[in-house]
């Protein structure tokens, strides 16, 4: 639906000359800076997105991926400066042109089926926007939350003009624009209701909008040197012999630096990420990060990319299972590593990454499992993972399509009683005379109307968005083996379908009675004390085990669990005293696993405390343990990490190399990897900055994925959403580059829910109606309901107060849940689904898709009970009416009535004679009619009904109308009229006014031409103390008919 730019913003041919102008036009900038921006970069992303219908991705040529590497430095660099001279040889643009700092905006209405412009629905938005085109404060907020400044509207050119003021803004414009999510709240924005409640309309016709994508990178680069400096990555190695003077940076390919025009013409001003170390550099070595989520991150998240150049690279596809190969006779220097002969086999363990220089194995001969060198292997059955997992694994794609990060319990039954509370079993309709009338009167049941409004408001309430998320981050696998995968299958902690996650500690710990019921683990006062307690501890003798235990899970997970349970009693100093004296005797007995254990909880203690420096000591000690390693995966996955993120948050460089690709192999390629410290996010950070490097956007997905759940996990949700943001956008660029509808994984449903937490309507209702899963549960998609619901009254908030129809675009999603709800066995809740569609349709006046679903109520309600079906056949029996099948409704309704007589159901008897009168009148049965109607008004007298007493004589006196008795009309039209002046607080506004306008009529028939204006006066007057615009527009076009045909 958006044509749009998905590769890097410098990655045009086109757009060279437009970028040297628009530079010239910010600042005075000299030719080598110039043609360092200008360059294209070695690395982007392009294609035909086919999947995400809401997409239609320009395409660009995209070098291959592979390692970057020094060899052939000077022969690139040189065919580079022929390639750019022969360029500007043919370039007409001059330097000193002036460029705009704004954009345009085009939209276009087309049919998808055969990508022509739809010229009936370009029209109709045409006319929607000069509507909204006078009052510019609708359309300012949907482009503000699209985070683009609006200069103007242009209803007749199709078009708006933008801007951007800082690289933040084009950023996230330029995401919404790519994930498709511009075009769709325009397509929000500017269609009619009606084009919402016609499904074949809906999937034939879209909205498709473009821009300049070459005036967009121009706008990019211009802020970027406005913004002083900016993040770049060096194109070729500069050394120290190299350099001719002094104050020179020396940087290796591929280093990230932090460059600022200082005003020479050929030297910038740049500090290295990796050292910190602050120079100057040529600015042709200089290659400025294309992407602005690059620029954002690296300077929100400053650091080092820790990784180096590889010369050769053995491995095709970025992401492998399957076995490799030993190349190299290989004796390891650490115990958790694995010792290879040349021609050994290896089973790759999880992932193996070709961003990571390590990888987990396991030897085929011993069957022993560790690390292993990537540069030490070459594949041997190496298979890449599957189309639609590229860089996720089934557990995990399975895993995170569970995470329901919405709050609400569920109420699917309760929320169709609320938005669709009906009172057409309990309430006479009003008649219509002819075609002048109202289609129909949006009846509400009166004892209903404080309580819906009440209840419209309460489901629309915003204390409900304080409540606890759903927990996000994916799970560990702790073991290869099957036995153990069923052990992290049963603690998996994403929450399941109406799950909801707290962080109160009998939520969290609720699945750990078995710690809490174990008296042997509680420690008696001075249970600590003595020799002979030692070997008895049964903290010692759980911290010993060999090998992973299931007791353990909770010791390693984000809070450490097990100790605030088990220790409950204790303050944290007793605790560490004991967990100090438990380790002590551990290593003076040799106990190895023990040792290893206590001092890793003794560093999450310290860790707690910020207490860094101890907590490192604590670490290293536990890992110089000898013990087997792979014995206990959560372990080592936990503290490797652990004491990777102490090195990193203390800038500790020189031992960064003990644990950074061990780390980072533990944190990448083992499947649904468990949290076990918020620091993790420190280790992450590194890693999306080495993917940033080596232009490897598998690597970056994968990184993107488990920071955005660690945020998710932690509540950090303004954390989360730029890096679900960018997960969604490589999604989708992967399906472009692919060449057909590949789609890893369809964020849109999370990223909904957190626009929705940020309050942007906007964006949350465009990324809802993107979702493409076909996965939902049928609670899923009420919730999407509510969802759409929150942010709709948002946008209009008339609604909570209940003086506003249901948005059309409802039934959309109640049509969802319909196809879901089909596929099961609650009956009822099929039923409710098709009243509900049935109402929203009549509402909107589309009666003949209300009769079908109504049919399809009746239908559905014929399996359950005859109480369930009778409200059902009411509505439908008056939908027949409306249309005029007066027949068809009289011989449905007769037999009800006849069923009623024996039940003590007065009010409902009553309804149904004041139907078969409507149906009479139809059928020309005056005489009959009457009889129904005066049985009607009999009822609603003894019952004290005074609003169906009103309809029921205005009912009598339409009849009268239209048997020509004007006088007799306006007899039951007065008392009508004398009932609805008791009725201020009903919502009878509009059958109050129709029944002003047919006691005009009846005095119309007598020349009464005074009578007439102050029944049509009175009725205006009621349509403006109700604030009803509707019946407002209605009566002052009604009153100028008349009036011209007096005329």
């Amino acid at each position: 639906m958006a044509s749009c730019c998905c590769r890097p913003f410098l990655s045009s041919s086109c757009c060279r000359p437009l970028i040297k102008v628009c530079l010239s036009s910010f600042t005075d900038i000299s030719p080598a800076e110039l043609d360092a921006l200008w360059r294209e970069p070695p690395y982007g992303l392009g294609g035909t997105n086919e999947h995400f219908s809401a997409n239609c991705i320009m395409t660009q040529g995209e070098e291959e991926e592979g390692p970057i590497g020094d060899s052939g430095e000077e022969e690139e660099h040189d065919s580079y400066w022929k390639k750019k001279e022969a360029f500007l040889r043919g370039s007409k643009v001059s330097v000193g042109e002036k460029f705009s700092s704004e954009i345009v905006l085009l939209f276009t209405g087309r049919r998808r089926s055969s990508n022509f412009p739809d010229l009936s629905l370009q029209e109709a938005l045409r006319t929607r926007l000069r509507v909204v085109e006078s009052n510019s404060k609708d359309i300012t907020q949907l482009f503000k939350d699209l985070s683009a400044r609006l200069v103007s509207v242009h209803a007749e050119e199709d078009s708006f003009v933008l801007t951007f003021k800082t690289v933040e803004e084009i950023w996230k414009f330029s995401t919404y624009l790519s994930l498709g999510y511009v075009a769709r709240c325009l397509e929000n924005f500017l269609c009619d209701q009606s084009f919402w409640l016609d499904p074949e309309l809906l999937s034939e016709l879209e909205i498709n909008v473009t821009v300049d994508e070459e005036h967009l990178a121009t706008l990019y680069l211009g802020l970027l040197l406005q913004e002083g400096s900016f993040f770049a990555k060096a194109l070729f190695t500069r050394s120290e012999e190299d350099e001719d003077n002094e104050e020179q940076l020396s940087f290796k390919k591929n280093d990230l630096l932090v460059v600022r025009d200082t005003g020479q013409d050929s030297m910038w001003e740049a500090t290295m990420l990796s050292t910190g170390s602050h120079g100057q550099v040529p600015v042709n070595a200089m290659q400025p990060l294309p992407y602005p989520f690059y620029q954002w991150f690296l300077r929100k998240y400053p650091g080092h990319a820790g990784c180096s150049s590889v010369e050769k690279e053995l491995f095709e596809n970025a992401i492998v299972t399957g076995s490799c190969e030993a190349i190299v006779d290989y004796n390891p220097t650490s115990p958790d590593e694995l010792q290879l002969n040349q021609g050994d086999t290896v089973e790759i363990q999880g992932l193996l990454l070709r961003g990571l220089a390590i990888f987990i194995g396991k030897h085929t001969s011993t069957g022993l499992t560790g690390f292993v060198h990537r540069a030490h292997v070459k594949p041997l059955n190496t298979i890449p993972l599957g189309r639609q997992l590229v860089f996720l694994t089934e557990e995990e794609k399975a895993s995170l399509a569970q995470v329901n990060p919405y709050s609400s319990e569920p109420r699917d039954s309760c929320l169709l009683e609320r938005l669709f509370s009906s009172d057409i079993s309990s309430v006479y309709r009003l008649d219509r005379l002819d075609e002048g009338d109202f289609m129909y009167i949006r009846n509400q049941p009166k004892h209903d109307f404080k309580g819906l409004s009440s209840a419209r408001q309460s489901l629309m309430s915003e204390r409900s968005e304080g409540a606890t998320l759903y927990q996000s981050s994916p799970h560990a696998s702790v073991s290869f083996s099957s036995p153990r995968m069923s052990l992290h299958q049963s603690h998996n902690p994403l929450p399941q379908e109406g799950e909801c996650l707290s962080f109160n500690l009998e939520d969290t710990f609720k699945e750990l009675d078995e710690f809490q019921e174990d008296p042997p683990l509680f420690m008696e006062e001075n249970s600590w004390e003595g020799e002979e307690s030692e070997l008895n501890d049964p903290t010692l003798t759980l911290f010993n085990h060999k090998h992973f235990q299931e007791d353990f899970l909770p010791l390693y997970d984000l809070h450490c669990s097990f100790l605030w349970v088990t220790f409950s009693g204790k303050t944290e100093d007793e605790l560490t005293g004991h967990l100090e004296s438990v380790r002590e005797c551990a290593k003076r007995l040799g106990m190895h696993w023990a040792h290893r254990r206590a001092c890793f909880v003794l560093g999450r203690l310290c860790a707690r405390k910020l207490k860094f420096s101890q907590a490192r000591v604590y670490y290293e000690e536990a890992l110089s343990v000898c013990t087997d390693s792979f014995s206990d995966v959560p372990l080592l996955v936990a503290l490797l990490t652990n004491l990777t993120a102490i090195y990193l948050k203390q800038r500790m460089i020189d031992k960064l190399p003990q644990t950074l690709e061990k780390a980072s192999a533990l944190l990448l390629c083992l499947p649904c990897h468990i949290f076990t410290s918020t620091d993790e996010v420190e280790l992450l950070k590194l890693l999306l900055r080495r993917s940033i490097v080596l232009g490897d956007k598998l690597l970056e997905a994968r990184v993107c994925y488990l920071i955005s759940s660690l945020f998710l996990l932690l509540k950090k949700t303004e954390d989360a959403l730029p890096f679900f943001e960018r997960l969604q956008f490589l999604s989708v660029t992967h399906s472009a580059t692919e060449g057909g509808p590949i789609a890893p994984l369809d964020l849109n449903w999370l990223l909904s829910w957190l626009y929705h937490r940020k309050y942007m309507p906007h964006l949350a209702l465009a990324s809802l109606s993107l979702d493409s899963r076909e996965d939902h549960s049928l609670h899923d998609a009420f919730q999407r309901i509510e969802l759409f619901i929150r942010n709709s009254v948002r946008l209009n908030p008339s609604w909570k107060e209940g003086t506003s129809l249901l948005p059309a675009q409802i039934v959309v999603y109640l049509q969802q849940a319909l196809a879901i709800a089909e596929q099961g066995d609650d009956i009822k809740m099929q039923r409710d689904l098709c009243l509900g569609l049935a109402l929203t349709y009549q509402q909107y006046g589309a009666l003949d898709k209300a009769v079908h679903c109504a049919q399809q109520a009746v239908e559905t309600g014929s399996h359950i009970n005859e109480e369930d079906v009778f409200e059902a056949s009411v509505l439908l029996g008056w939908l027949l009416v409306l249309i005029g099948q007066a027949e068809r409704a009289h011989s449905m309704l007769q037999p009800l009535l006849t069923s009623l007589q024996s039940t003590d159901s007065p009010t409902q008897r009553g309804v149904i004679h004041n139907l078969l009168a409507l149906c009479l009148r139809y059928q020309g049965r005056v005489r009959e009619a009457g009889w129904h109607l005066h049985c009607a008004l009999v009822i609603s007298k003894e019952s004290g009904n005074q609003r169906n007493q009103a309809l029921a004589l205005a009912n009598l006196g339409c009849l009268a109308l239209d048997a020509g008795a004007s006088l007799l009309a306006e007899r039951f039209l007065v008392k009508s009229l004398c009932l609805f002046l008791d009725l201020w607080e009903s919502p009878t506004d509009e059958e109050h006014v129709q029944t002003y306008l047919w006691l005009g009529r009846s005095y119309k028939d007598r020349g009464k031409s005074q009578d007439i204006r102050a029944c049509y006066e009175m009725g205006l007057l009621i349509a403006l103390h109700a604030r009803n615009l509707h019946i407002g527009i209605f009566l002052m076009g009604y009153w100028d008919t008349i009036h011209t045909r007096r005329l």
